[in-house]
């Protein structure tokens, strides 16, 4: 069975299956769909939660005896199998096909991955959980998103006006996280309200705050002098590097995305669409399109990799910063000299 986050609720209102695959391009509707399927769990009596985590040197026989075992405290248990990678390897495809096809008694499996490629959704593991439960997979919202944050609106009880939804929807630019979080708050400001364009900008859009949209916005569009300004504003309100690299991180992804379409498709526009960039996005992204090449943006990714160990690194976080600095301001096309000279 295949099913989408939002045809979730009414399938866990009449059946739970005996396993689940949770996965996705979209983390926050992921995290949401596994807590739908949590709370339906524990509302039909599984009270014992055991999370299994697939890193190197895993040993799929702790899943199997997991399974197997007796719990002291729960009849009915739920094991969780995060799954980062996406592929369990020969081992781990045979363990969770006979899992599959033989469900264990009193126990919900549930497998959590990120975005998965379309051979990892044929894979005969996956497609294993597909028939003997269910797969739940969050594409990226795209397109729709103006819709979704409609929908995510009327949920929280909130009225809004076309132009209020407009600018949200710029605000977030796509992302889904930070659009649920602006819908949460404007849901406790103005509870049961139609709201405006005022009431958006009173709540979560204050001009004066330059915030991590905005850098990745003047990164793609090649602004080195307002990704400076950008970046050393957001330093100073005290915004921590792992959240703007985090942010920079989810638009050099899309960006390699749109590129290696790029090369395929030969137009701008059309590997935009094809790479599900939300219409407030296409403009930069377009110019960044233009003026870069595949491996540059690769050479980006491997460089924030390093920013992120750095970041995490006992006393390393005062050089992240000023690596996240010249990332960003090489992501641009800064020329060298401004490079040198940004101090």
């Amino acid at each position: 069975m295949k099913l989408k986050p939002a045809d979730l609720a009414a399938h866990l209102s009449r059946q739970l299956q005996p396993i689940y695959v949770v996965a996705g391009d979209e983390p926050l509707l992921v995290q949401e769909s596994l807590d739908a399927i949590r709370a339906a769990a524990r509302k039909r009596g599984f009270s014992e939660r055991e999370i299994l985590d697939v890193e190197k040197g895993f040993e799929w026989y702790q899943l199997t005896d997991a399974c197997n075992s007796l719990s002291l405290f729960a009849s009915q248990r739920i094991i969780e199998v995060r799954m980062n990678s996406g592929s369990p390897g020969t081992e781990g495809s045979s363990v969770l096909q006979q899992l599959a096809e033989r469900p264990a008694q009193d126990v919900l499996i549930i497998v959590v991955c990120g975005a998965l490629d379309t051979r990892q959704r044929n894979a005969a593991w996956f497609t294993a959980i597909e028939s003997a439960g269910a797969s739940v997979y969050a594409w990226p919202i795209g397109d729709q998103f103006e819709d979704w944050l409609a929908g995510r609106l009327r949920a929280a009880g909130l009225a809004p006006d076309p132009d209020a939804l407009r600018l949200l929807a710029e605000r977030t630019e796509g992302n889904a996280l930070a659009a649920a979080q602006d819908v949460a708050k404007l849901a406790l400001l103005f509870p049961g309200s139609t709201i405006g364009a005022e009431q958006v900008r009173e709540a979560v859009a204050d001009s004066a705050r330059f915030d991590a949209f905005d850098l990745t916005e003047r990164m793609l569009s090649g602004d080195g002098p307002g990704s400076l300004r950008s970046l050393t504003r957001l330093r100073e309100e005290g915004v921590e590097v792992l959240e703007l690299l985090g942010a920079v991180n989810w638009c050099l992804r899309q960006w390699a995305e749109a590129q290696a379409l790029l090369a395929k498709e030969g137009d701008v526009q059309r590997a935009i669409d094809a790479a599900r960039i939300a219409r407030p996005r296409q403009g930069p992204y377009q110019k960044a399109l233009r003026r870069t090449r595949l491996p540059q943006v690769y050479g980006w990714m491997r460089k924030a990799a390093v920013i992120d160990q750095l970041a995490k690194s006992t006393g390393g976080k005062e050089q992240a910063w000023e690596e996240l600095l010249t990332l960003v301001l090489s992501a641009t096309g800064a020329a060298p000299r401004f490079l040198s000279s940004r101090a």
